[in-house]
């Protein structure tokens, strides 16, 4: 390797510990030019690129096809190419959602995981349950704010066993630690050990926090390391496509009767709503609003809408129904857009959208919320994959939403919106840990 290619790696490392993703990705372009790039360097160098393509340019496709082009050079990488190509078409809807579903279903008969211990005893009767939790976002994130009110009140009646596979700490993962009867740092272990450290917990029941945004820890599952297993919250946007589940935890609103075939999980249907929300402390104002959602408060400023979704949920169907709403200026809000590589990549979803766009890049989750209290607009919802957390948030700020009428028979991914919009609080905090607890003594 030339020391000019050599200095071009380094740079590009540097410029991702500096969080400067588009000098990061001009450097690999670089090295990836340069034809006497070892063929693993070249497939690492693709892996990475492609990181920066979907999780801070929000360009699925553009991932997909770097992840490709990586698998050419490490068969290793041919699961995660499937997977992304996955997760593009959940994004841009160009495929029918039912073979989506069966992709994912495809992608879990191929997830390599450890063979099923024994038949596992009966704990003694009378004995607290012990619940495992396993996530890498046990942080101020979906899992944190959708999770973190009815598992402090599970956590009186039952041993909380928490699987962290993440290192973020903040106020959630500190609430969370406090609830923990027992917290194991998992971050970087492989499936095996994983799966080997699960079993030993002597679990009545697991619950997966991650879905195949985490396919170490869900291979791990997979494995069946508890008696009774459920999938809940973080990378919900559909089925698993695994049959090691014993429940998929949700509500009618985000999967409707017609919906149910797209699922290999049991549905539990949660009575209240399949999530409460737990405000941030620097958001007094948010957990005042969650027994009872205000209404919009007055009217949004004429012809100003906004986007804060992730960007790589801003599709060109939603390009296209923003245009139909004729703005006069858009508001991009999400601090992606602070990089040139985001924007360039939305120029060929948004169009000439493009030319009355703003860029709104709250640096922190207070500064966020402050923006949205701040912004006079009407908020639409992405297409084909909904707004989650944010569409919460947005309800209980008071903030018109602009939805689109999604079918019954679709992927709960695209039901997150209307489903928040209908719900009538997010405060049930005891009452989803009760739900909870009467599916774990069955």
């Amino acid at each position: 390797m030339s020391p000019a290619l050599r200095d071009t790696l380094i740079s590009a490392q540097a410029h991702k510990r500096l969080g400067q993703s588009d000098r990061q990705a001009a450097c690999l372009g670089a090295a990836l030019a340069d034809k006497t790039l070892p063929a693993p360097m070249r497939a690492a160098a693709l892996a990475e690129l492609a990181d920066l393509q979907l999780n801070a340019f929000g360009d699925a496709r553009a991932a997909v096809a770097s992840l490709q082009l990586a698998a050419h050079a490490n068969p290793a990488l041919v699961q995660q190419a499937t997977l992304a190509g996955l997760v593009a078409d959940l994004y841009d809807g160009n495929r029918d959602r039912r073979a989506i579903a069966q992709g994912f279903a495809d992608l879990a008969a191929n997830l390599q995981h450890p063979p099923p211990p024994p038949m596992h005893a009966r704990r003694p009767a009378g004995s607290r349950p012990r619940i495992g939790l396993v996530a890498s976002q046990f942080c101020a994130s979906p899992v944190g704010f959708l999770t973190l009110g009815a598992l402090t009140a599970l956590a009186r009646h039952a041993d909380l066993l928490f699987f962290d596979r993440g290192s973020k700490a903040d106020w959630a993962q500190a609430g969370f630690r406090g609830i923990a009867h027992r917290w194991l740092a998992c971050a970087g272990l492989d499936t095996a050990t994983l799966h080997r450290l699960m079993v030993a917990a002597d679990l009545d029941t697991l619950i997966d926090l991650g879905g195949w945004t985490d396919p170490g820890a869900l291979a791990a599952v997979a494995g069946r390391p508890a008696r009774r297993q459920w999938k809940w919250v973080g990378g919900q946007a559909l089925t698993t496509g695994l049959a090691c589940f014993d429940g998929f935890i949700t509500d009618r609103r985000q999967t409707p009767i017609d919906a149910e075939a797209l699922y290999t999980e049991p549905l539990l249907l949660a009575r209240h709503g399949y999530v409460s929300y737990t405000a941030p402390p620097y958001a007094p104002d948010l957990a005042a609003a969650t027994a009872r959602p205000p209404a919009p408060a007055g009217r949004p400023a004429p012809g100003v809408f906004a986007l804060l979704s992730n960007p790589a949920k801003i599709s060109a169907a939603t390009g296209r129904a923003v245009q139909k709403l004729k703005p006069r200026r858009l508001l991009l809000i999400d601090q992606r857009w602070r990089h040139e590589g985001t924007r360039h990549a939305a120029q060929q979803r948004l169009g000439s959208l493009m030319d009355v766009a703003e860029f709104v890049t709250p640096a922190s989750h207070p500064e966020y919320l402050q923006t949205l209290r701040d912004t006079q607009a009407a908020f639409v919802d992405t297409s084909p994959y909904a707004m989650g957390l944010t569409a919460i948030e947005l309800r209980l700020l008071g903030k018109h939403i602009v939805t689109r009428r999604r079918p019954a028979g679709g992927l709960m991914s695209e039901r997150h919106c209307i489903g928040h919009v209908g719900a009538a609080r997010f405060d049930h905090h005891e009452l989803l840990a009760r739900q909870l607890l009467e599916w774990q003594q069955r």
